[in-house]
Parts: structure tokens; C-alpha cells; sequence
């Protein structure tokens, strides 16, 4: 079984949880998904079974988009309501425009982030959560995010709603306890929820529960999520040449990194450039 799931995340769940029933019910070891949920988050999370999960790393680096409801006033010190919540300013007023200005002054565009201590980052070969949960200190450096779009829909103070849509890596825990920072009021994440990854949609996506005994009537194949990328349709000579582990010479992939080679209609791998031509960077076999 090769392809990808569409699933609605709930509410609790970590994304291994997810991964695992999907494992149980597909019968298939390689099981992965493309950018961790935390518990508290619902949504989209995009699941590769297969040859699917050679095709992660790609969405993995796709935009991303949230919808998140905030309380401001307060802060937590896992930046969300599953955290110890403590009051900061709690009879602090604000309108909506001085938080559009502030986020207009301060987070759109690329910037660096400092990610939250209680995440799934590596440090020193431990997730920086463990280490948080056991009082001990965390080391962690900012890196630069890209963020699109960071609008309010829905402003009922102290609680906003907003609508996200930032590049991989993004921690939407610290855009919004780091708002709350720029107020000097405190904020957390309330609620989130991821509506897209890339061009694939919340609204076309699968419970858990329903997916047992249905898995094939949801899978998305190899061919239709590659077609969020751009295309390299092989002809005879450049297959079986690459297929008995030749470069393309004197072939070049322009203005990408990266592009899914397809051949008689099949996904067959992706390709990428080397010093002399083209050749496989990751190759599908079904």
C-alpha cells in the first residue's frame, strides 16, 4: 500500500498515536506524517504509508495554515492551555487595531522565532519537552521563520481568533505567546487547529475512527500528491537510463531544487541536479 491519508487530528491525540493506528489498520510498517500536532492541537495531518513516506521531506517544507484562538492577559509556561496558566494583566484592554499594528510591526515576513521549551527539538539527542518536564534548563537558539499571513477573525477581548499561514518550522505557540509578549500582557494558545498543508485541505480530510476497513477509498495516490510539485515527465532513454543508475548529462533542472519524474504516467522518483546532469535523489518502487 502506497499513498497518502488525510487525517482530521483529534483533540489529545499525539501525532505517533496517529501514525500507529494508521500502521495497525494499514498493515504497513512505513508509516510516517509531515509535521508533528501537539496534543492539544485538531486538523490536518498529512500521512504517508509506504513508498509515500520517501516523498515526506517535501511536504514537511510546505506552507502551512492554522487557525488558532488565543487568551490574552495570562501566559502558560507551554505557551497553550495544557501548561501551568498564570495571570500577568489580566485587566489590560486592547483593540483590535493595536494588535494588527503590532503584528504588523513585528511578525510579518521572515524574522527569527525562539522555539518553545516544551516542543519535540532535539537537544543534545533529547526532546527539549523531556527535559523541561524534569525542572531541567533548556537550551534553545531562534531561527528564522516565514510568516504570510497573520489576521484576526474573530475579536472578542480578551479572547482573539486568528488565521495563520507561515512557512515549516514555524511555532504558532510562540507567535502568539510572543504577541502577548509585545503587549506586555501575556497570551496563550487556547484552541488550534491546521486547515492546510501545501495545497491539501482540512475540508478533505478523514477521522480516525472512520478509517478502518475504508483506508483504500481515502488513500490519495503517489501520482496526485506529486502534482503539488513541479513535474519531469521521463522519456524511454532518460528511465531505463536512470533506472540502471546513469545521470542525465548535459540535463539540468532550472529554478528548483527538486522535481517528481514521472514516466507513462507513474511517479517513479524525484530528481535532482548533480555536477554533471540530473539524477535520482529519492527513487519510488512499487
Amino acid at each position: 500500500m502506497n499513498g497518502f491519508l488525510l487525517i482530521d487530528k483529534d483533540k489529545g491525540m499525539t501525532s505517533f498515536d496517529v501514525v500507529r493506528e494508521v500502521r495497525r489498520i494499514a498493515g504497513e510498517k512505513k508509516v510516517g506524517h509531515a509535521g508533528t500536532l501537539d496534543p492539544l492541537a485538531t486538523g490536518l495531518l498529512l500521512v504517508a504509508v509506504g513508498e509515500g513516506t520517501k516523498l515526506l521531506e517535501f511536504f514537511i517544507g510546505s506552507d502551512k495554515e492554522y487557525e488558532v484562538s488565543a487568551v490574552f492577559g495570562f501566559v502558560s509556561d507551554t505557551y497553550d492551555a495544557e501548561g501551568k496558566i498564570e495571570k500577568v494583566n489580566a485587566d489590560a484592554v486592547f483593540e483590535k487595531n493595536d494588535l494588527e499594528d503590532a503584528i504588523k510591526k513585528y511578525f510579518i515576513g521572515e524574522f527569527y522565532q525562539m522555539p518553545p521549551k516544551f516542543s519535540a527539538l532535539k537537544i543534545k539527542g533529547r526532546r527539549a519537552y523531556e527535559s523541561a518536564r524534569k525542572g531541567e534548563k533548556v537550551e534553545l537558539k531562534a531561527r528564522k521563520v516565514k510568516l504570510e499571513i497573520f489576521d484576526i477573525i474573530d475579536f472578542k477581548w480578551p479572547k482573539v481568533s486568528f488565521r495563520i499561514k507561515c512557512g515549516s518550522g514555524t511555532y504558532v505557540r510562540s507567535l502568539v505567546h510572543d504577541l502577548g509578549q509585545r503587549l506586555n500582557c501575556g497570551a496563550y494558545v487556547e484552541n488550534l487547529r491546521r486547515i492546510k498543508v501545501g495545497n491539501f485541505s482540512v475540508a478533505d480530510t478523514v477521522k480516525l475512527k472512520n478509517l478502518d476497513k475504508k483506508i483504500d477509498q481515502y488513500l490519495i495516490s503517489l501520482e496526485e500528491a506529486a502534482k503539488n510539485f513541479v513535474v519531469w515527465k521521463l522519456n524511454n532513454e532518460e528511465f531505463y537510463g536512470l533506472s540502471n543508475g546513469n545521470i542525465l548529462k548535459n540535463k539540468k533542472i532550472e529554478q528548483e531544487d527538486f522535481v517528481m519524474a514521472f514516466y507513462k504516467g507513474k511517479l517513479v522518483g524525484v530528481l535532482e541536479n548533480s555536477d554533471s546532469g540530473v539524477k535520482y535523489r529519492k527513487m519510488i518502487r512499487r
